[in-house]
């Protein structure tokens, strides 16, 4: 048999959302009307007597419940929840009499705090037994669920659709089956990439497979401006061609939305298969897009200076007034830290508080933004200060978003005394993806600082990530020294963005971009910059047509984490819903490590010693802290990020792993604590980062789906 399956638990980041054996919902038909099968079978081999019957002994932690507050895994420290099912009534008592009911038919899958657990008994995971007395938050209790009618929900790791690359070369929906066993045949399969080729025709043929109950848009939807939630019920591991994936029972859930989206109901059918091509009832009239520069303004930039504004100057010289409304312009420059080199005036400046129009921009190309006549003390730049400032731009609501990065020199890597951010490229890349900010490089190359291009492709090129791809990057390389080139390369960039606007605005479907080549001398770069700008225009124009799209919603379903005809590209990724009070506690720990590194590198002294005296009583036993003690140990980060199935090195850092760090590896795990730090930061002070899963929900309790990576 060519896919192994196996049955482990905790062996990679996506053993995602371990609920105990109650949590097996039934995964046929039924499942969606709300009842529960008798039949053991099914469940389709995830029916376990005891969590303890896992392989790799994972059982639920023990529980207390007080009466008067949520319940407390003793554990992890986290309250726990549950998830009601379709058609699940809360009762005013434990009798499920139709007149005890308090709220019926409530909405499948909005999680609900536990308050008591009466005669629980989850033996028989097929029928389960007993009451929980719940409620919408921490403070309001709204009554009792049956246990049959609820999942129990004992982690906070969810899974979100991944960006579905291009129309041509774009991986396909996320197929929703009924049972295990109907997928579980298609990837086993010698033929799998025939047989899941010949359901996905058969969709489009509206000839949907009994086998198959729902299945994600075609369109892209954002989890980060279109949320909803996707926690696991199940799992299995499978090895496809050597490459781990999973097959996971999902539930889906929209807060504040109600009915399942089947494959049967016509109109989730209609716009679940609807195409991501741009004349497609597309909804295109309130269009409009933002391009922000961020340039480099050290001495030797004046002339590409010049040069973007003669090519902002030729695009309305193209365009006329036709998208004087419609596009907006903003400008940032950076040169190297002032701490460093004072003469250079400034790190990184904002030339436009608010976005301009393309007339004030070449006023502000032509009169503010001039080369500094100042050196700096190295080659490098603060690029990366540049782009976190160009990030911060006043976009508009709506707007399509866009930063053409333009440089010649590679940025001051995290760690690095003139780094002023205390990020990277991979920081960086993480926010502009949750910002829905698109970016193109261009790089300037300069033959005297050959060594320096290296490091700065592969920063510019990180950057210029064409979101949806793996491989694709918007970076548009120019030598410095070759006439014409970089105007050609700027114009193709500029020029490009407003040709495929007024294309997409007139609702003509473009054929879809070449891919993006190799960099090659004999490949010009006013075709470099023309394929960067298609590649990234269509990633974001996708974005902009999901927001017509909906995810599917409660339902109970099989899945598989990658594109079934394509299994290398991931389908589904992995990340933690937070609240606005575990993210707080997050930034109060991190911050009391940081001043730990202070104070042991001032004294010399162990870490431990250090971080006791700047917590104080935040940790469990100050007084007992051992060279072997590690800081997961201590109590100072948050009771849930100890209980995630994740690996990170900050949690198993001890007295003797902080003594063997040389100082370079200490500088950067400071640093890359700082970036985490400051990526929290930023993230509680997004309001449309925050969404309320309950509509009582108080401001703390809001929740975030923080991408695993940015966990410290």
């Amino acid at each position: 048999m060519r896919c192994k399956l196996q049955k482990r638990f905790i062996t990679v980041v996506l053993l995602a959302f371990l609920f105990s054996s109650t949590a097996m919902a039934d995964t046929g038909a039924d499942a969606l009307e709300g009842s529960v099968s008798t039949e053991v079978d099914a469940l389709e081999g995830g029916g376990v007597s005891s969590a303890d019957d896992l392989e790799g002994s994972i059982s639920a932690s023990p529980v207390e419940c007080s009466g008067t507050s949520p319940c407390i895994e003793t554990a992890t420290g986290l309250p726990m929840q549950v998830l009601p099912r379709p058609f699940t009534n809360i009762y005013l008592s434990r009798q499920p009499d139709a007149d005890a009911v308090a709220y019926a038919n409530i909405e499948a899958f909005r999680p609900l705090y536990v308050f008591a657990r009466e005669d629980i008994d989850l033996s028989d995971p097929s029928e389960p037994k007993g009451w929980y007395q719940v409620g919408s938050n921490k403070q309001q209790i709204l009554g009792w669920v049956q246990a049959r009618d609820a999942l129990e929900w004992r982690q906070a790791l969810v899974v979100a659709y991944t960006h579905p690359g291009g129309v041509a070369e774009g991986r396909q929906p996320v197929l929703m089956f009924k049972n295990a066993s109907s997928l579980r045949n298609i990837v086993n399969a010698d033929d799998m990439l025939t047989r899941a080729g010949e359901i996905y025709q058969a969709v489009e043929e509206a000839k949907v497979p009994e086998s198959v109950v729902s299945m994600e848009p075609r369109r892209y939807i954002d989890i980060n401006r279109q949320f909803y939630i996707l926690p696991i019920l199940d799992w299995e591991q499978l090895n496809i061609y050597g490459d781990e994936v999973r097959l996971l029972q999902i539930a889906a859930a929209v807060p504040g939305q109600r009915g399942a989206d089947t494959l049967k109901e016509s109109g989730y059918m209609e716009q679940a298969s609807t195409g991501r091509e741009v004349d497609k009832g597309a909804g295109l009239t309130n269009l409009s897009i933002d391009v922000v520069f961020v340039m480099d303004t050290t001495r030797s930039m004046q002339p590409y200076i010049d040069q973007t504004r003669n090519a902002v100057r030729r695009m309305v010289q193209a365009t006329g007034d036709r998208l004087k409304d419609k596009v907006k312009f903003g400008l940032v420059g950076y040169r190297d830290s002032i701490a460093a080199a004072p003469a250079v005036e400034y790190t990184s400046r904002n030339f436009t508080p608010e976005l301009v129009d393309a007339g004030t921009l070449i006023d502000i190309l032509s009169n503010e933004a001039r080369a500094t006549p100042a050196g700096s003390h190295d080659y490098a730049e603060e690029v990366f200060a540049g782009v976190d400032l160009g990030m911060r731009s006043k976009w508009r609501p709506g707007a399509l978003r866009f930063i053409v990065l333009v440089g010649d020199a590679s940025a001051h890597p995290r760690g690095h005394p003139q780094n002023t951010t205390g990020k990277d490229e991979t920081d960086l890349r993480r926010e502009l993806d949750d910002s829905g900010i698109h970016l193109i490089s261009i790089h300037l190359q300069d033959e005297r600082a050959a060594e320096d291009h290296d490091l700065a492709i592969t920063q510019f090129g990180h950057l210029a990530q064409v979101r949806g791809s793996d491989s694709e990057q918007a970076l548009v390389q120019v030598n410095a020294f070759k006439e014409g080139d970089f105007q050609a390369a700027v114009d193709s960039v500029v020029g490009g963005v407003a040709s495929r606007f007024e294309q997409s605005l007139a609702l003509r479907s473009l054929p879809p971009p070449p891919p993006m080549p190799e960099y090659d001398a004999d490949v010009d770069v006013a075709t470099q910059g023309r394929m960067a700008t298609d590649k990234v225009w269509e990633a974001a124009l996708i974005e902009y047509l999901g927001k017509g799209a909906r995810p599917p919603k409660d339902i109970v379903a099989w899945v598989m984490d990658r594109d079934m005809l394509n299994p290398a590209d991931a389908a589904l990724e992995v990340r933690v819903l937070v609240t606005r009070e575990q993210l707080s506690s997050l930034v109060q720990a991190l911050s009391r490590v940081l001043d730990a590194f202070d104070k042991a590198k001032m004294s010399q002294g162990q870490f431990f010693e250090a971080l006791q005296s700047v917590s104080g009583q935040t940790l469990k036993r100050p007084e007992d802290l051992g060279r072997e003690q590690s800081l997961a140990e201590t109590g100072l980060l948050p009771a849930f990020i100890n209980s995630l199935p994740y690996h990170s090195d900050i949690l198993s850092l001890s007295n003797e792993m902080f003594a063997s760090m040389t100082a370079e590896q200490r500088v950067q795990l400071e640093w890359s604590l700082k970036a985490k730090l400051a990526q929290y930061l930023a993230i509680n002070e997004q309001v449309d980062a925050w969404h309320r899963l309950n509509e009582a929900d108080p401001a703390s309790e809001l929740v975030h789906p923080l991408h695993i990576d940015y966990l410290p």
